[in-house]
């Protein structure tokens, strides 16, 4: 039997049946007795498990030195940025995610905030619980120009659902989908500093990498027009907190809708809650079909991981770290941007160790 430490706490949540599909393929879930648990407290843990399923913990190497089992680390979710992949490709071990599973979800809530912030919604709303009668002009979407950084799988559905609003889309990404860039009327730019100066609105859709850090900086936000609003679903180190609460308080920005921070949970000394600006609890992937698609995700790629010993599948996206980005990529600040499967994607570094078929 294989054993698996689940620290997500959605995972199977809505979908309790997968769980049985694994014991079937002889795979054992344990939950650790608290949640939100440090790599610290994972280390004193994992000794005993084949593998896990993540949710935003730290998976450092200190908890891989610890698991001397751990075939497979597996992120219940997109993002690996809080994944040591380097020492976990140094000690054989897979990382997996689930590359657009939760798209639908973030692009959702991406525009969701986006609108609230425009017409400061939560705000407005809040005060006629302080029994407060208030309004302000707010800014209307409409045939405005929208900036998109990134267009993955989430940048491209928030385009999508962008088309009601007869929008103008500027869009930066090294290796776009020329196709589906076409069929959306998107304007490509070669330099990103373009999408700074021509949207009145900024939308991030890109990981976290060390090329990607605080990319939106001083330089950054001065390039961008007065009255602009910028939105992160993605990582919180995209932005610089500093540099974004200086503009939001001098009024060099209109505003910004954030879903992610540096620190999760946000500090409760963070000067972002000192501004008036629009802040949700990292609710991207919240939803109860995103939850169901991921976790059918994972659990197929446990199987194939561990039962078949299968690298990866038709279906799976498991990542082995070969070597770090030679220093053009690293300047290109999305060379490493996830799109799909690994073995067609030339822009992630990977090992294909093999391409049997599912042994389901």
């Amino acid at each position: 039997m294989y054993r698996i430490l689940v620290t997500s706490k959605s995972f199977a949540k809505y979908n309790g049946e997968i769980v049985d599909k694994l014991k079937e393929n002889g795979i054992l879930i344990e939950r650790p007795e608290k949640s939100n648990l440090t790599s610290k407290e994972i280390a004193e843990i994992i000794e005993p498990y084949d593998g896990i399923v993540c949710g935003i913990d730290k998976i450092d190497k200190q908890v891989m030195e610890a698991g001397t089992k751990l075939k497979i680390v597996h992120m219940h979710g997109t993002g690996t940025d809080h994944i040591d992949i380097a020492e976990a490709s140094r000690r054989g071990i897979a990382v997996g995610n689930c590359p657009g599973a939760n798209a639908t979800a973030v692009a959702e809530l991406n525009l969701a905030i986006l609108l609230a912030e425009a017409r400061k919604v939560i705000k407005y709303s809040n005060m006629i619980y302080e029994k407060k009668w208030e309004r302000r002009a707010g800014l209307e979407l409409s045939n405005k120009t929208i900036g998109i950084i990134g267009l993955g799988h989430i940048g491209r559905k928030f385009v999508e659902l962008l088309k009601g609003f007869n929008m103008k889309v500027v869009a930066y990404d090294p290796y776009p989908n020329l196709e589906w860039v076409k069929e959306n009327n998107v304007t490509l730019t070669e330099d990103i500093n373009d999408v700074f100066r021509q949207g009145d609105f900024i939308s991030l859709h890109l990981p976290l990498l060390e090329a990607t850090h605080n990319m939106i900086d001083e330089n950054a936000i001065a390039l961008m027009k007065e009255d602009v609003i910028i939105v992160n679903t993605s990582r919180g180190g995209l932005v610089e907190t500093g540099a974004l609460a200086k503009a939001v308080k001098a009024e060099k920005i209109r505003g910004a809708a954030l879903d992610a921070f540096t620190s999760e949970p946000i500090e409760q000394d963070s000067e972002l809650l000192d501004l008036d600006i629009t802040l949700t609890p990292h609710l991207g992937a919240s939803t109860v079909e995103t939850a169901k698609n991921v976790s059918s995700m994972v659990v197929e790629n446990l199987i194939d991981v561990l039962v078949c010993q299968n690298t990866i599948t038709s279906s799976i996206r498991i990542k082995y770290v070969l070597r770090p980005p030679d220093k053009n990529e690293a300047s290109n600040p999305l060379a490493l941007t996830e799109r799909g499967c690994v073995h067609c994607d030339p822009h992630v570094h990977s090992l294909v160790l093999s391409m049997q078929l599912p042994c389901r």
